[in-house]
């Protein structure tokens, strides 16, 4: 296995803690490569979201309707199975619920978000995590969907982590006071610790990857060496930085599974921050010896309103 060179690990480190914008818009310098897609109202916005909309047209057309009006209303519930070696005896056995990209504003609603709601009550589990992207853009489409948010329980608690689109409508002071009211722990590059019979572990939460300042180190403050911890941070990209800080698990959001997949094919497109890990389970290095990702498809949709073989997901972890 090749070393990497010291003086490379240091800018890596580096790279992880950028200076946020006076705007709010992008972390500079970019922790993932690419171009920074603007959000004025200009012509050029204007066109693009006009040739959105036919494209759109066509795809509703062309599959009749399915991935407009069905698939997208097709919550799946994956239950997955995952062994954990730091996860101390008192915890295991327990169901941790995960979702993500509810994408409020943008063709979701509070229907979309009681579909959620139910088919997690039916899951009764032990705690429940939000990978980010509530939000489209602007915070009052979250106002009435405090109610479900609120009703979801979970003995262990309820976390969620900032992701891209939360930043975009500049009401994160908005958006943190209504995660508040529906019972959330929003945790931007904190950590809390749950107990179960005499033993702890910790959840850990960072800012987001692309217009937030992700810490991993700040994150983990005050955690001894070797407490069990899950990550929870919106681009799944991040896994291979994050891997560095003795995290156990990654859960993550942002890829939407692509939204819309080809036949053979996979996903179309995907976002920067999950051009590597795009949907379900991964492994940062070598399966049983490595961190493991865990990429959830979203609840929501962003940029054109439709699903094609890629239905939202709530996942199950039975640890």
């Amino acid at each position: 296995m090749k070393e990497t060179p010291k003086n490379s690990q240091q800018n890596q480190k580096d790279h992880r803690k950028p200076v946020r914008r006076a705007d709010g818009r992008e972390t500079v310098p970019a922790i993932f490569p690419g171009k920074e897609k603007e959000h004025d109202p200009s012509r050029r916005r204007f066109l693009k979201k006009a040739s959105k909309f036919a494209l759109t047209a066509s795809a509703g057309i062309f599959t009749g309707g399915y991935a407009w009006l069905w698939e997208p209303r097709r919550l799946e519930v994956e239950h997955v199975e995952l062994r954990l070696p730091r996860l101390p005896k008192a915890f295991q056995g327990m169901k941790i619920a995960h979702f993500s990209d509810m994408h409020l504003g943008f063709h979701m609603d509070v229907s979309d978000m009681e579909r959620l709601a139910s088919a997690l009550e039916r899951q009764s589990p032990d705690l429940i995590c939000f990978t980010g992207d509530m939000l489209e853009g602007r915070a009052e489409p979250m106002r009435e969907c405090i109610p479900l948010l609120k009703a979801m329980k979970a003995p262990l608690g309820k976390y969620a982590v900032l992701g891209n689109h939360d930043y975009r409508g500049r009401e994160y002071e908005r958006l943190a006071q209504m995660y508040r009211e529906a019972g959330f722990t929003l945790l931007v590059n904190k950590h809390v610790t749950v107990e179960r019979a005499g033993e702890r572990m910790a959840i850990v939460g960072l800012d987001d990857a692309l217009n937030g300042v992700p810490d991993p180190e700040l994150a983990r403050k005050g955690l001894s060496k070797g407490t069990f911890a899950l990550l929870l941070m919106h681009e799944p990209d991040y896994a291979d930085f994050a891997k560095e800080y003795d995290y156990d698990l990654q859960l993550s959001g942002h890829s939407h599974g692509g939204q819309v997949r080809a036949p053979f094919f996979g996903a179309l497109t995907t976002p920067r921050g999950s051009q590597k890990y795009i949907q379900g389970l991964y492994y940062t290095g070598e399966e049983g010896s490595s961190m493991p990702v865990y990429v959830n498809r979203g609840v929501g949709m962003t940029q054109l309103p439709i699903r094609f073989l890629c239905r939202p997901e709530l996942t199950i972890f039975h640890v």
